[in-house]
């Protein structure tokens, strides 16, 4: 919540600097304008000899300052939105006729369309028109505002790609007078710009990055992360830094201090030396927030673990004490404090169990990309395995509690037994295809009805066909069979795994006891559970098995609806 909080506090604070920048442009385009009319020299050039901010310059730096403004404004109203839309589309319309007046050699008139500049033979020779770069740019801009909302599928928000290339044709203006260029000959001279033209373009094309501080490239810049943390601390200098070094040793060379390759050598190097220093600046910041995150992690973690140990030491001391409480009382008190024992313990674990998935789904989250954080994602999900596990072994604990003091509640209805069936399935089917076992189904041809708690029916059902699942080895098959009687539904469930031993079948029932020399493990209490499930219904569980042969589970449940003559179907998948 704190890290959205300064992320909403920064991106606000941003489109504030975004309408400032506007209105800066809006008041320097009005300023010149007026200059025009007045006939000021002083404002349209800054320095004589320089080029001079053209009138419809001027306009154009008003339309588009007015057009940021409106479209940084944190408002929703179309009226606002429209008005912006419209002052871009001015700046569209006017430089792009000036652009086209270059392109086909025509005069269209619009050079001295609200002032006329009677100078000739000055710039490229146009009097009152535009250069080319500086109509490219307001182009840019214009169209960069126009769509500001839009986003394409493939380059993302085009807006902030338009305002990077003014950027860059701004920017090489700007830096050319920082480095005291007054003359342009060759190329340079259809480059020419006011140095105030210059300063505005930066501060609009830049202010379109602000005004939708949350999108694009801002967005890495804003973020709360390490990302946007490392590139505001990178940003800044690496645009300074190579400009301002360059501009000293241009200082040193027109001194007489070196030569032009010397010089061209100290910027290089120069370069060089500042983006190492920057490079390994942001790798020993990165280095300490990662460090920063490990302390709390650990000590997060011995939390944890003090937090477990301080309840599982409560839990043991709670467990002994019922114990000896235990012995002093009569056989009937002592079951009652068994169940209270039971209620305490499964209410005990559930609460840190909870905080544990919790916590570990966080950590899932949280953890970076990379082999480290996928090693680390594996721990995660045998805590999440473990947890479900627990989960499952408090639940079978109550189940035992409610089943032997008689409390145990069920939610009786009518149901079709072929609808229960393959319900009961669905979750079991896909661990049958994993272990490449044949799940089938035989259901008699007319429809039979059972009244059972549907829930319960499932538990049941998920027992037996789990443990059938369980010990098939591959390639064999469990086959779930429903053949009505007389007041009673029979429900088999048949597989074709070893067996189980004589001399264990007796003791199948018993709570915690499991089959030696299986390998497999489980809680011993699903078919005590089930059997108590059945009785409460008013039926019964029973087991047939053969070493070698497979085993055979069946339980009935009370027929709700009157006898019909009904005849097996053959056997089918379940699917």
């Amino acid at each position: 919540m704190a890290q959205v909080t300064v992320h909403t506090r920064l991106c606000r604070n941003l489109r504030g600097f975004a309408v400032i920048q506007g209105g800066l442009v809006l008041v320097v385009g009005l300023m010149v304008f007026v200059a025009w009319l007045a006939g000021i020299d002083s404002l349209k050039g800054l320095r004589p000899g320089l080029p001079t901010m053209k009138a419809n310059t001027a306009l154009c730096f008003i339309f588009s300052g007015a057009s940021l403004v409106l479209g940084a404004l944190p408002s929703e109203r179309p009226l606002v939105r429209r008005s912006a839309q419209a002052g871009a589309v001015l700046v569209i319309l006017l430089s792009g006729l000036t652009f086209a007046q270059y392109l086909f050699d025509v005069d269209l008139g619009i050079d001295h369309l609200l002032v006329r500049d009677t100078r000739r033979g000055v710039e490229l020779g146009y009097p009152g028109r535009m250069a080319p770069n500086t109509a490219l740019c307001f182009i840019l801009l214009g169209v960069a505002l126009v769509f500001i909302e839009l986003k394409t599928r493939f380059v993302g928000w085009p807006s902030q790609y338009l305002a990077s290339l003014s950027t860059l044709i701004a920017l090489v203006g700007f830096v050319g007078y920082l480095y005291g260029q007054e003359e342009f000959p060759g190329l340079s001279r259809y480059t020419q710009m006011a140095v105030h033209t210059t300063l505005c373009f930066l501060l609009i094309s830049s202010g379109i990055f602000l005004a939708r501080p949350d999108r694009g490239f801002m967005s890495v810049v804003t973020h709360s992360g390490v990302g946007g943390v490392l590139s505001r601390w990178l940003l800044p200098p690496a645009l300074v830094l190579p400009v301002l070094l360059s501009g000293l040793v241009l200082t040193g060379y027109r001194a007489g201090a070196y030569a032009l390759p010397f010089a061209l050598a100290l910027i290089a190097v120069g370069n060089v030396i500042a983006f190492a220093a920057l490079v390994w600046g942001a790798a020993f910041a990165l280095d300490r927030v990662e460090a920063r995150r490990q302390r709390v992690e650990e000590e997060r973690v011995r939390l944890e673990a003090r937090e477990q140990a301080a309840r599982a030491e409560a839990a043991v001391q709670q467990r002994e004490r019922s114990r000896a409480e235990a012995a002093e009382r009569e056989a009937q008190r002592a079951v009652r404090t068994r169940e209270d024992v039971l209620a305490v313990v499964s209410h005990d674990l559930k609460n840190p169990l909870g905080s544990i998935a919790l916590s570990t789904q966080l950590m899932r989250r949280l953890l970076p990309p990379g082999e480290e954080g996928e090693r680390l994602r594996k721990h995660t999900q045998t805590i999440e395995r473990s947890v479900e596990r627990m989960d499952r072994l408090i639940k079978d604990l109550l189940d035992m509690a409610s089943l032997q003091a008689g409390q145990l509640k069920l939610d009786l209805g009518r149901y079709a037994v072929d609808d229960l069936v393959r319900d009961g399935l669905v979750l079991l089917e896909p661990l049958a295809i994993e272990k490449r076992l044949e799940l089938r189904t035989r259901l008699p041809r007319e429809r039979c009805w059972v009244e059972c708690d549907r829930d319960r029916f499932f538990q049941v059902l998920s027992n037996l066909v789990g443990n059938a699942l369980k010990f098939t080895p591959e390639e064999g098959r469990v086959t779930v069979e429903v053949v009505p009687g007389e007041g009673f539904v029979r429900f088999c469930v048949r597989d074709t795994g070893p067996g189980i031993p004589t001399e264990a079948l007796p003791h199948l029932f018993e709570p915690f006891w499991q089959v030696e020399g299986t390998g497999k493990k489980g809680t011993g209490l699903g078919l005590t559970i089930s059997r108590g499930l059945v009785l409460a219904h008013g039926g019964s569980l029973e087991v047939e098995s053969e070493q070698g042969q497979g085993s055979t589970f069946s339980f009935t449940l009370p027929w709700s609806s009157p006898r019909g003559e009904r005849t097996p179907a053959p056997e089918s998948p379940v699917h």
